[in-house]
């Protein structure tokens, strides 16, 4: 009995002691990846040119291979790719940056036609304008009151309310607010800001450029070179054969989407611009199909650029806001729905997934996040099906 007691009464710590925590992978996984996360955000001026430039060399390299067998040369294949490629660029920049200059010159004309309306505005109507300035007048008077009364407050003493006169009397009063001069320095900031912008832009281009062309001009011997990471062991090879080839296949299928879905918007949008009487209505579908490459962004800044326009033109407030609210209904069906539902489609891929991964890819690279972050997240889908790790994720991002 005693034995039995001590031997119960030995194995009582035993069971109590804190159990050990076994590792946990997922923990382990989720670490990895955020460790990945913050890496791609921090080298993105590295990654960005990189990334890019091989998604280029593998969209165009069909156009190379062809052109090989014309001039039986890889290296003058590739620079006629590039150039090519250059060409285009410059056309669709061209054709976005008329429009645009349009819209400036014409900036000065549309404030002037904002200042003529507001001019002829009755100072009785009971307007937006006039409530705004009668409460702003409001406040003013409250704010005296406010001051008066801690004026009228006993002063600590005669030397102390003297200085406190001479120190209100020789305060400068402030100088009234130019309105002109404060737009002239807003735009110029505005303009120094944006020349940095679109000069770190065009560098960043110009090295997404030669990443390609050398790419392209060994694409065998690279493409030989990537699969021999995985050694001489043949299952391993052939899965890293089919997860390229699928890649390459998946950025063609891709080019092809954005293709169909910028014609559409830009046939749409010369349409709608045809049929409200605006100028150059051509052109305007010319820049939608180039500021629809990227997502969201671009359609945003066609919008703002639309909506002066039109405003321009006719000089309602209310035909402007009809115009803005078109051109968003159109690019949210055509540019979030429909491009969405294709890529989807074609990479058998849920378009939730497809959406929320361009929103990450742009959150973490900015403009070219979302302009490289639908490929981005089928190439993700491909290598997640192609390695057992990733499968189950791949499997989430499946349709």
């Amino acid at each position: 009995m005693n034995a039995a007691t001590t031997q119960e009464h030995d194995a009582t710590p035993t069971s109590l002691t804190a159990p050990q925590m076994p590792t946990s992978g997922a923990a382990l996984r989720l670490l990895a990846g955020l460790a990945v996360v913050v890496a791609m955000w921090w080298g993105r001026s590295f990654l960005i040119p990189v990334t890019a430039g091989l998604i280029l060399a593998v969209l165009v390299a069909p156009l190379t291979g062809f052109l090989t067998h014309v001039v039986r040369s890889r290296a003058a294949a590739a620079v006629l790719t590039m150039l090519l490629v250059v060409a285009l660029l410059g056309l669709g920049a061209a054709g976005f940056g008329t429009q645009l200059a349009r819209v400036a010159d014409r900036a000065p004309d549309m404030i002037s036609l904002v200042a003529q309306q507001l001019s002829q505005t009755e100072p009785g109507a009971d307007s937006v304008l006039t409530r705004a300035r009668q409460a702003f007048g409001e406040l003013d008077r409250a704010a005296e009151r406010i001051s008066g009364m801690r004026r009228a407050a006993p002063p600590p003493g005669r030397r102390a309310a003297a200085a406190a006169a001479a120190a209100a009397s020789a305060a400068p009063t402030p100088a009234p607010v130019d309105t002109a001069q404060s737009a002239t320095v807003a735009l110029r900031e505005t303009a120094v800001s944006s020349s940095g912008a679109l000069l770190h832009f065009l560098g960043d281009l110009t090295l997404v450029i030669f990443v390609a062309f050398f790419a392209l001009a060994g694409s065998a011997p690279l493409a030989v070179r990537f699969l021999d990471l995985w050694g001489n062991d043949p299952p391993r090879r052939e899965r890293a054969a089919s997860a390229l080839h699928e890649g390459a296949r998946q950025i063609h299928l891709y080019g092809g989407v954005l293709l169909v879905t910028n014609t559409i918007m830009g046939l749409l949008i010369w349409g709608a611009f045809s049929a409200a009487g605006l100028p150059d209505a051509a052109g305007w579908g010319v820049a939608a199909g180039v500021l629809h490459v990227v997502p969201y962004l671009g359609m945003a800044l066609l919008t703002a650029l639309g909506t002066a326009e039109t405003y321009l033109a006719h000089g309602s407030v209310v035909t402007a806001l009809g115009m803005a609210g078109f051109i968003v209904m159109l690019s949210t069906v055509v540019g979030t729905v429909v491009t969405a539902i294709l890529q989807g489609h074609a990479a058998r891929m849920n378009p939730a997934a497809v959406f929320i991964g361009v929103v990450f890819w742009g959150v973490l690279w900015g403009v070219w996040g979302l302009l490289l972050g639908p490929a981005l997240v089928v190439l993700t889908k491909v290598v997640a099906e192609h390695t057992s790790v990733g499968r189950r994720f791949g499997g989430l991002m499946s349709a």
